[in-house]
């Protein structure tokens, strides 16, 4: 009876300390989510403290938020999934990688027994979740970085006939596709549902990875506060574009280049190991797994070869 009472108040307590790590984790996303941030930043800035900020971002460059929570977020808010399914956000991302996470630990202890094998299961399923997202990122930015030279050119025809840059923006709509039509349908209504114009530009900066695009948006914005003609702008920013799309291609060639290499040498130091171990007649597959030195060097190199392919998803930007 004793050691009965004892299970349920230690599963209670897990119980509880599960529930209270939700709660805060939960109350941190709201805090630092992509939306909260932006909006915060406007509510709380006075004339004084936006002189300050421009002074500061003038002589050391922009301030950049670190926050994990936050680059969670945002990485839900450029991966296009929110045009989809609005209801995921970074708190949901993390969840994922925490349940993939447990599973690939129970996979490891119950089906192979092997505490090294667990906690590579354990990352290796937590990063699965985060590439995934981190590809669809990828997939939304190869996409709007194709349809920025259009987008910009109907943006252009459009300026001519209107000054209001959410009128001009609204008419683009039914000409674009894909997560540029996303994005800027997002940026309408935002502007329409806050009266905020900025915050609206903030938003849809934040909802790109694309730096081209980026830019784009920052002379917009800077077009609306200073009356500027965006038409002109505009055609200033198609050579820049232009110039954009030619570096691709090189981007992309040193980028195949890197992989091609990575894979080259991960195979060639297999068969190294492979034909020394044979000439020695040394069994190398059994030194490596069957004992706890051999063990930790495989998890540590697969927890290395799992860093360098994340990385490499990020690395045409």
């Amino acid at each position: 009876m004793t050691l009965q009472m004892s299970n349920l108040l230690s599963w209670a307590l897990m119980f509880l300390l599960t529930f209270v790590f939700s709660v805060i984790v939960h109350k941190r996303f709201k805090e630092k989510n992509v939306w909260n941030n932006i909006v915060k930043r406007y509510r709380e800035n006075t004339d004084k403290k936006l002189l300050s900020e421009a002074e500061f971002v003038t002589r050391f460059g922009a301030i950049e938020n670190n926050s994990i929570l936050y680059r969670l977020d945002r990485l839900v808010l450029t991966s296009g999934i929110k045009n989809y399914l609005p209801w995921v956000s970074g708190e949901v991302m993390l969840l994922g990688m925490i349940m993939a996470g447990m599973a690939g630990f129970f996979e490891g202890a119950i089906l192979f027994q092997n505490v090294f094998v667990a906690i590579f299961l354990t990352v290796a399923q937590a990063v699965a979740v985060y590439v995934f997202f981190k590809a669809l990122s990828g997939k939304t930015y190869n996409e709007i970085e194709d349809g920025t030279a259009i987008f910009v050119s109907i943006l252009s025809n459009h300026a001519k006939g209107s000054s209001d840059i959410v009128t001009i923006m609204n008419n683009t709509i039914p000409a674009l596709s894909g997560p540029l039509r996303g994005v800027v349908q997002k940026f309408v209504a935002d502007a329409e549902n806050t009266g905020n114009v900025d915050i609206a530009f903030d938003y849809m900066k934040e909802s790109v990875d694309n730096r081209q695009l980026q830019t784009i948006i920052i002379n917009l914005k800077n077009c609306m506060h200073y009356q500027a003609n965006y038409e002109e702008v505009l055609v200033q920013m198609m050579g820049q574009i232009a110039a954009g799309l030619s570096a691709r291609e090189d981007r992309k060639n040193i980028l195949f280049s890197s992989k091609l290499t990575l894979v080259v040498i991960s195979i060639m130091q297999i068969i190294i190991v492979w034909i020394i171990g044979a000439g020695l007649g040394i069994d190398v597959k059994h030194i490596m797994t069957s004992n706890a030195f051999g063990q930790v060097l495989l998890l540590v190199t697969g927890l290395l070869y799992l860093m360098v392919g994340v990385k490499m998803f990020g690395t045409d930007r």
